[in-house]
C-alpha cells in the first residue's frame, strides 16, 4: 500500500500542491494500518471498521479526506471491485459549525498583544481583505497593485484554483509598501518575509490569551470581515467573488444567520499599525 501511495502521487501531475498535500496526509494516515499489506488483499469490512475507530478522534471532514485517498490509492493499484467504494462504508455526517466571527473589541484586543509589526499587518490584511492565511503568507510584492489598491492571488494561490483580486483600502495599503523600501521589492519577494502559517497560528493563539479573549484562528477574521460585507447588502454574487467561493450560495448559506459584527475605524487600525515594539 505504502508503495502504491508514491505511486499514485507521482502520477498526480493534475494537483495543486495543496491538494498534494491532502492526499499525502490521507495516504500516510492510511499507511499507519495498511501500509505492508498487498491492495487486492483489503476488504471493505476492514476499512469500515478503520474509519469506525478513527471517528472516536478525528472530524467527519478529515475522514472524508481519508477515505477519498483509500479510494484514489485502490484505483490506481487497479483494485475490482474497490472495497473502498462500497456504500456500506459510513463517515459520520459532517455539521457545518456557524462561523462566530470576533468583535471589533476583540480583533483590536488581539493585535495589541501582537509584538511583531509585521505580523500585526499580516492579520490586519487578512481581516480587511478576507484573505486565507496561506494567501496572505505567500503573497509577493508582484501581486501588489498599488495604483488600483488591491493585491493579485494567482490561480495557483487560492483554493478553488481560479484567480481573484483582493481589495484593500488606501491607508492599508499605504501600510503595506511602507514595510520594504521601494529598490527591494522583487517581484518574487514575500511581502509578509518569514513568516509561515504554522507560526502565524502560534502567535494569533498566544495573542487571544494574553488578551484575555476567546481563542480564534486567523481564519476567524476573514469570517468577520465576509459577515460584514454580506450584512451591509453586498449582492451574493459579488461576495461569492470577493470571497473565492465557488458559488453565491455557498457564501449565502453560510453569513445569513452569522450575528453581524462591529466595523473598526480605519484611524484604531493605523495607531497599532504605527507602534512599534
Amino acid at each position: 500500500m505504502t508503495t502504491w501511495g508514491e505511486r499514485l502521487l507521482a502520477s498526480r501531475i493534475d494537483i495543486d500542491i495543496n491538494t498534494k498535500k491532502n492526499y499525502r496526509s490521507g495516504l500516510n494516515k492510511i499507511g499507519e494500518t495498511f501500509g505492508d499489506r498487498d491492495p487486492a488483499t483489503i476488504t471493505a469490512t476492514e476499512i469500515a471498521e478503520w474509519i469506525a475507530e478513527l471517528a472516536q478522534t478525528r472530524k467527519p471532514g478529515t475522514l472524508n479526506q481519508y477515505l477519498i485517498a483509500f479510494r484514489l490509492l485502490l484505483d490506481h493499484a487497479d483494485v475490482d471491485p474497490n472495497p473502498a467504494r462500497d456504500p456500506r462504508i459510513k463517515t459520520p455526517k459532517h455539521v457545518r459549525e456557524e462561523p462566530a466571527p470576533p468583535s471589533g473589541e476583540h480583533v483590536l484586543a488581539i493585535l495589541a498583544e501582537i509584538h511583531d509589526p509585521l505580523r500585526r499587518l499580516l492579520f490586519t490584511v487578512i481581516e480587511q481583505g478576507a484573505m486565507r492565511l496561506g494567501e496572505a503568507v505567500n503573497l509577493t510584492w508582484g501581486d501588489v497593485d498599488r495604483a488600483g489598491l488591491r493585491l493579485r492571488l494567482p490561480r495557483s494561490a487560492t483554493k478553488r484554483d481560479k484567480a481573484r483580486w483582493i481589495y484593500l483600502p488606501d491607508w492599508l495599503i499605504d501600510a503595506v509598501e511602507a514595510i520594504c523600501p521601494l529598490e527591494d521589492r522583487t517581484p518574487e519577494r514575500r511581502v509578509f518575509q518569514g513568516i509561515t502559517e504554522a507560526s502565524a497560528y502560534q502567535t494569533m493563539s498566544r495573542a487571544c490569551q494574553t488578551a484575555g479573549v476567546p481563542h480564534y484562528h486567523p481564519h476567524d477574521l476573514r469570517h468577520r470581515r465576509i459577515t460584514i460585507w454580506h450584512q451591509s447588502g453586498v449582492p451574493a454574487r459579488e461576495l461569492a467573488e470577493r470571497a473565492g467561493h465557488a458559488r453565491p450560495s455557498m457564501s449565502l448559506d453560510v453569513y445569513s444567520h452569522v450575528m453581524p459584527p462591529d466595523e473598526i475605524a480605519a484611524d484604531k487600525f493605523l495607531l497599532l499599525l504605527s507602534e512599534s515594539r
